[in-house]
C-alpha cells in the first residue's frame, strides 16, 4: 500500500494554535527555525504526514515523533517499520506514506532548466533528452528529475548517491531503472497531477511490480 498526499502550502498556516498543537515540540522547534517559505512549505509537509499516517496507521500515537537514520532519511521512532517521504515546491507540499521504502518528489516546472540535466544526469538520459523536439524536453526533463529524486530518497542514500551513478529510462512505462550501486527492486511511478499543471509529480517505492500509489488531493 502505498498512498500519496498533496495539499496547497498557502492552505495551512504555521502559526495556527490548533494546527501548531498537532506537531511535537521538537518539530515544530525545527521548523520555527526556518524563514518565510522553507517554513511554510516545511509546516505544510509536516502536517501531511500526520494526516496520513492517521489514515492508514490509525493505532500510531501522535504527534509523531521523527529521527533521522544514517544517510539522513527520517523515520517515526515508534514505528519504523511505516514508510513516508516529504516533499515541496513552490506552492505545493507533498507527503507519501507506504508499508515499503518510498520516496517522493514534486517539483515545479520551469523552461530553461536543461542544463541540469548536462551537469548531473546520466549519459543515456542526457542523450535521451537530445533526440527529443525542444517542445518535448522540459517536461521529458521534469519527468526524470522527480523520478530520480524519488528513487534516492526511496533508498535512504541522499546525496551518497550520485544523479549520474544511474538511470531511468522513460521512453516506455512504467519507467525502467538501471542501477548498478543499490540492491532491491522498486517500482517507479509518475502520477498525473491535476490540482495543477505546471508541477510533475515522481513516486518510487521499493517493491517489486507494486501498485500504483492513490494520489489525495487537500484543500
Amino acid at each position: 500500500m502505498t498512498a500519496v498526499y498533496a495539499i496547497p502550502v498557502s492552505a495551512v498556516d504555521p502559526d495556527d494554535r490548533a494546527s501548531r498543537a498537532r506537531l511535537s515540540r521538537e518539530r515544530l522547534e525545527q521548523l520555527d527555525r526556518r524563514r518565510g517559505a522553507a517554513r511554510e512549505q516545511g509546516f505544510a509537509a509536516s502536517l501531511l504526514l500526520e494526516y496520513a499516517v492517521k489514515q492508514h496507521f490509525p493505532w500510531v500515537v501522535h504527534p509523531l515523533v521523527l529521527s533521522i537514520a544514517e544517510g539522513g532519511k527520517p523515520y517515526l521512532v515508534s514505528e519504523p517499520g511505516i514508510h513516508f517521504s516529504l516533499s515541496h515546491s513552490s506552492d505545493w507540499a507533498v507527503c507519501a506514506v507506504s508499508d515499503h521504502p518510498v520516496g517522493v518528489d514534486i517539483e515545479r516546472c520551469a523552461p530553461g532548466r536543461r542544463d541540469v540535466a548536462t551537469r548531473f544526469f546520466h549519459r543515456e538520459e542526457v542523450r535521451y533528452l537530445n533526440t527529443l523536439l525542444p517542445s518535448a524536453r522540459d517536461d521529458a526533463f521534469y519527468k526524470l528529475w522527480t523520478l530520480k529524486e524519488s528513487f534516492v530518497k526511496s533508498t535512504g542514500r541522499g546525496l551518497d548517491l550520485p544523479l549520474r551513478s544511474f538511470w531511468i529510462d522513460i521512453r516506455h512505462l512504467p519507467p525502467h531503472l538501471e542501477c548498478g550501486e543499490v540492491e532491491g527492486t522498486f517500482s517507479l511511478f509518475l502520477p498525473d497531477f491535476p490540482a495543477d499543471r505546471d508541477y510533475r509529480l515522481a513516486v518510487c517505492v521499493e517493491q517489486a511490480a507494486a501498485e500504483a500509489p492513490a494520489l489525495y488531493i487537500l484543500r
